[in-house]
């Protein structure tokens, strides 16, 4: 509704002064005039002085009553600009906050409910960091430097925030060891509470004691209370004022739109105000970094944890300075050493620019081009694929590697003329295909083919997909194709909905780097078939349950494997891979199939092991893993088992949960003469097995000392569960990794 108050002695040439105002910040801050008049009463109220003064200021002019009103607005022009930036900064200012005098009320009644001395009020934002947006009673070089709370490290402000589950600590030292304190120690402050606002993750409130609180239950309940007299209230004035941290959204906003690779990040400062590292905010779509993530994948990155080559570097020292100086930087070309095993080197260049309360990132990446084309080299290997394109215009054909390698031709040759590739038609299908192939190039009709060739004197299963660019008058410009060797798969009709993505992506040249999550994404979807219900092996029930990160594009490389041996055993094999994408799942294929082949030779633990070692470590490209290897005997109800670096078996036996203890053993891939030792443990009826990947039990927020406690905790009491009953309770608790878990438990006799 509109605000018709007025105001005491605002009638003619003071009225209009006063419209002015509110006309010049509707206009600069782009909101409704009803709006624009709450920001100039709430500067007065802030200011202390009364509203014509207030609007005088904006207009840079103290009252005259005797001001005609075209005047008044030819000044109101003059000073718009001085206007936006007074208006922002009584909006946005420390000390200035939207909920400043809120906080103050807040802090008055806690102080009489409860004593305490200080509040400080954050709002959430969608990067799950804490602005400041009110505080009463805090020094202000606390408030500088506070005023933004970030996700990582994390508070217990965030933790709050997260978990909606208030915080009262009598000693400040009562904190878990892995949460920062808002604020610093502060030895003013040793006891503190921090008590979440409304029903959802909007904003926190902390107070703070000088006098050491034990907060007995009453003193809770009144905590509790006070702020939840005033969550309605603070609700609301977030939804109509904008906090200090909003240029983080806005920057994400814009970074959405723009091309390439560009971030924002900001510093985190220890106590003494030094910057010990630097978290990116935004990101825009198409930036990357060399571990593969992508876009907003790459927002909540720490520098220190993620690129701890980039510390104390040429990089690293520019950030500072340009964040201090505001003169932008360039750096480069500069090549990248990272210290993650599987991940290669990389030149870049970056240009660095100051941008809100952080810098404004760029980076060029050179090898970009010559990465993304060994990639789709690899994804040909393992998917064995090839891809051509034919130019009807210019009579230019080009083959990829891939192709070459299935129509067993020396590249050298280059590609075959129509003529050629005729030829080399197995002779029963060659009647049926010729004839489609010169619609393709002739009429330019897309085509989907199965048939056979003989290369080498060899016959080999392929499958083919055409598709055509036509002109405007219908003539056949271009061709593209994709062939897939498929001589090994009798079931490729099954497939063909899974390669959907993958034909569509290589037919457009794979562009860009997201084509490899999606390739890697049905890869890992044929490569791992998950079964559904339980398997019934000689003597063993078992359950298989593979729970994907909520990020799709992050595909991981947990597997598993199960082997019915001729004896009457069976070998069971879990593992993980390090890293996510292509290198991730081409490792997980190869380690996956070589558990089953070299289950031939050897069915002893300790020794596939040994042997996946030597595979996985005289090849450089692939990256680490964690494996677990058992085979089970049904006569004795043994199992026996070896692991290496990989989380402990857990056993449910009568009620309880427990994990197994692990012999040694390192992870393979590190060193070539890795050895591994083996256990037995023999089941009991009724004893259920978990063998499970990191995901299941690695937790968002650093190191827990209880990381096996909740795992545990949740299957203790589900022994008389259905093997697949059981694992369908379980949750990962890293939701951004992959989980693989195998529930074994022996059947009665």
């Amino acid at each position: 509704m509109p605000d018709n108050r007025k105001v005491p002695g605002a009638d003619g040439p003071l009225a209009a002064l006063i419209d002015a105002a509110v006309a010049v910040l509707a206009e600069r801050l782009e909101c409704s005039p009803v709006e624009a008049r709450q920001r100039l009463r709430g500067l007065a109220d802030r200011s202390g002085v009364s509203e014509p003064e207030a609007a005088a200021a904006i207009l840079d002019r103290s009252p005259a009553p005797a001001a005609p009103f075209d005047e008044v607005r030819r000044m109101a022009s003059a000073a718009a600009a001085e206007a936006a930036r007074m208006a922002a900064r009584a909006v946005a200012a420390p000390g200035r906050e939207p909920l400043a005098d809120l906080a103050g009320t807040l802090r008055d009644r806690l102080r009489h409910e409860v004593g305490a001395d200080a509040v400080a009020v954050y709002a959430v934002e969608p990067d799950a960091s804490l602005q400041l947006v009110g505080a009463a009673g805090v020094p202000p070089a606390v408030v500088d430097a506070w005023s933004r709370v970030p996700a990582h490290p994390p508070t217990e402000a965030g933790y709050v925030a997260r978990t909606r589950d208030p915080l009262f600590l009598p000693d400040r030292t009562a904190t878990p060891p892995h949460y920062l304190l808002v604020g610093g120690p502060g030895a003013e402050w040793p006891s503190r509470a921090v008590v979440p606002v409304g029903a959802e993750a909007g904003a926190v409130v902390v107070a703070f004691f000088a006098q050491r609180q034990p907060f007995p239950p009453e003193v809770r309940a009144a905590v509790s209370r006070t702020v939840d007299a005033v969550s309605d209230e603070v609700v609301e004035r977030l939804r109509s004022h904008p906090h200090q941290a909003g240029w983080i959204t806005d920057a994400q906003s814009m970074l959405d739109a723009l091309p390439g690779a560009v971030g924002v990040s900001v510093p985190i400062r220890d106590a003494a105000g030094t910057i010990v590292d630097w978290v990116l905010v935004a990101a825009s779509p198409e930036a990357s970094d060399v571990t593969g993530l992508r876009g907003r994948e790459l927002v909540g990155t720490s520098t220190a944890t993620s690129y701890p080559s980039i510390v104390g570097g040429e990089v690293w020292h520019s950030l500072a300075q340009v964040l201090e100086t505001g003169r932008p930087r360039e750096i480069g070309p500069f090549t990248y050493t990272p210290q993650t095993p599987g991940v290669e080197t990389a030149v870049f260049t970056v240009r660095i620019s100051r941008f809100g309360g952080g810098v404004l990132l760029t980076w060029t990446r050179h090898d970009e081009e010559r990465r993304l084309a060994a990639r789709i080299a690899q994804t040909e290997r393992l998917g064995r694929l090839g891809w051509g394109e034919w130019d009807l215009t210019t009579g230019g054909v080009y083959w990829s590697e891939g192709l070459y390698a299935i129509f067993r031709r020396d590249p050298e040759s280059g590609p075959p003329t129509l003529d050629e590739a005729v030829a080399q038609l197995h002779p029963e299908d060659a009647p049926r295909i010729a004839p489609r192939l010169a619609r393709v190039f002739e009429d330019g009709q897309s085509a989907d083919l199965n048939y056979r060739i003989l290369a080498e004197g060899q016959e080999r299963h392929l499958r083919a997909r055409f598709e055509t660019v036509r002109d405007r008058t219908g003539r056949v410009l271009k061709v593209y194709g994709i062939v897939q060797d498929v001589t090994a798969r009798e079931a490729a009709a099954r497939d063909r909905a899974r390669l959907v993505d993958i034909e569509a992506e290589l037919a457009e040249r794979l562009r860009s780097q997201q084509t490899e999550h999606r390739l890697v994404t049905a890869l890992q979807q044929i490569i791992l078939p998950i079964p559904t219900g339980v398997l019934r092996l000689p003597g063993l029930d078992v359950a298989v349950r593979y729970l994907p990160a909520e990020v799709v594009s992050r595909v991981g490389g947990d597997w598993y494997d199960i082997v019915e041996l001729p004896d009457g055993r069976s070998l069971l094999a879990v593992g993980d891979v390090a890293g996510h994408g292509i290198t991730a799942a081409a490792t997980m294929a190869r380690l996956r199939h070589s558990v089953a082949a070299l289950a031939v030779t050897s069915t002893e633990p300790g020794e596939l092991l040994a042997y996946l070692n030597r595979i996985v470590h005289d090849d450089a490209s692939e990256p680490t893993a964690t494996v677990v290897v058992a085979h089970f005997d049904p006569e004795t109800r043994e199992l026996t088992w070896a692991q290496a670096g990989h989380p402990p078996p857990i056993l449910v036996s009568g009620g309880t949960a427990a994990a197994l203890t692990r012999p040694p053993g390192m992870i393979v891939g590190a060193r070539p003469d890795s050895t591994y030792d083996t256990v037995t443990t023999t089941l009991a009826e009724g004893d259920t097995v978990l063998l499970y990947t990191d995901g299941l039990i690695e937790r968002r927020g650093g190191y827990d000392s209880d990381w096996l406690g909740p795992l545990l905790r949740t299957v203790a009491s589900t022994g008389q569960l259905p093997v697949d009953a059981l694992i369908e309770r379980l949750q990962p608790a890293n939701p951004g990794d992959d989980t693989c878990v195998l529930a074994l438990r022996p059947r009665p006799s």
